[in-house]
């Protein structure tokens, strides 16, 4: 048994440094393995040591010394999927995947210094990445390397403020959205063929794809005109299986109002008895949208039959979301209201909102300053 300064006894794993008066834990794993922590509070020595002991006796963490980035992440995502929204378990192995893995994934956990870490961000950022993009990445190694010292993987994180930075914001990519002539050719040339009203549908109210297919009848209101954007729905073709999800952000969940072309959609469509046929499973009856065989639209085969439409009317190819960029912009082009706005669109700050879409075009720019100009003039003249 360990003693600590006075010559007390503290039990099983426990000491006490001379050098610094703290208290040291130590645990044997049932692998061989050994943890160890530091801690200035005897109470916390032993609750660590009892918490570390009653996982290792449950197998809530596997351990080994050359545990590599990859094993770890592995264990991290099934433990964190278990009480996280599974979009944001979407975006971990998004990031992961596409740009932690193939710089850090092969090497030991207790290799990783902050040097890699931040080879990772600074490879995004001379690739072209967003900020916002690459801010997720940091958030995904921040969680995942502090998740691994609290299971005693590793002695520190990797990822500290001062050896991991964001690197210098790079230029904004512009995004891609219909001019009005553009819009009017496409809607012109769409209204003949399939998926019409979900194309328009997305130019009127600024939906996401995920929640045009996961509309259900009953957040629809069209007594008060508005519809109440509350989950979300994806075909994941790693399972190949359907899965519902909350919205993109907390501020997701919202009201979004009808534009009366909107509401002559939906209210054609209810009038009609929707699309819901025999053979469509109970957790698809109310969608809003089926295709002909009774099932939701897979995003592809909207993304695909979009751009065939483009082509046909001779525009530029766009994607489902590019739609929805599409309606922000003609929004500003007509309104400075950019709360609204925002709110409407589900963006978790009116930041994201200017950012993107208020300096598109001149047009709105110009507009405002014209209409300010008008009153100054009837101030003073």
């Amino acid at each position: 048994m360990g003693k600590d300064l006075k010559g007390k006894d503290l039990g099983k794993g426990l000491t006490q440094r001379k050098s610094d008066k703290r208290y040291v834990a130590n645990y044997s794993r049932r692998d061989g393995t050994r943890a160890m922590r530091t801690f200035v509070d005897i109470k916390d020595a032993r609750q660590w040591l009892n918490d570390t002991r009653h996982d290792d006796a449950h197998g809530a963490v596997i351990v080994s010394e050359g545990m590599t980035v990859n094993e770890w992440y592995e264990q991290w995502q099934e433990q964190r999927g278990k009480i996280v929204r599974p979009n944001t378990i979407r975006n971990y192995r998004e990031r992961y995947q596409s740009d932690i893995k193939p710089v850090i994934g092969r090497m030991r956990m207790m290799d990783v210094k902050p040097i890699h870490c931040q080879k990772v961000l600074n490879d995004m950022a001379t690739s072209g990445y967003s900020e916002g993009t690459i801010k997720q990445t940091l958030l995904t190694m921040v969680t995942m390397f502090y998740a691994a010292y609290e299971n005693d993987v590793i002695r520190k994180s990797p990822v500290t403020k001062s050896g991991v930075k964001m690197p210098p914001a790079t230029e904004r990519k512009p995004i891609d959205f219909f001019t009005i002539e553009e819009e009017k050719r496409f809607i012109e040339v769409a209204k003949d063929y399939s998926y019409y009203e979900q194309f328009r549908l997305i130019l009127e109210t600024g939906l996401r794809t995920g929640e045009v297919i996961g509309l259900e009848w009953k957040q629809v209101d069209l007594e008060n005109r508005v519809i109440r954007v509350e989950k979300t729905l994806e075909f994941r073709y790693d399972t190949q299986k359907w899965r519902w999800g909350p919205p993109k952000t907390r501020h997701g969940i919202r009201e979004v109002p009808l534009t009366k072309t909107a509401y002559d959609i939906l209210k054609d469509i209810r009038d009609r008895g929707g699309y819901a046929k025999d053979n469509t499973p109970d957790e698809f009856k109310d969608l809003v949208f089926l295709n002909r065989t009774g099932y939701p639209t897979k995003n592809s085969t909207y993304d695909a039959a979009l751009q065939k439409r483009c082509e046909q009317a001779g525009v530029k190819r766009l994607s489902m979301h590019d739609l929805r960029h599409t309606m922000a912009t003609r929004f500003c082009e007509n309104s400075t209201n950019y709360k609204f706005l925002s709110r409407m669109l589900g963006h978790s700050s009116i930041k994201i909102t200017v950012d993107t879409y208020v300096h598109q075009t001149g047009k709105s720019q110009a507009d405002e300053t014209d209409k300010f100009s008008e009153y100054l003039d009837g101030l003073f003249s």
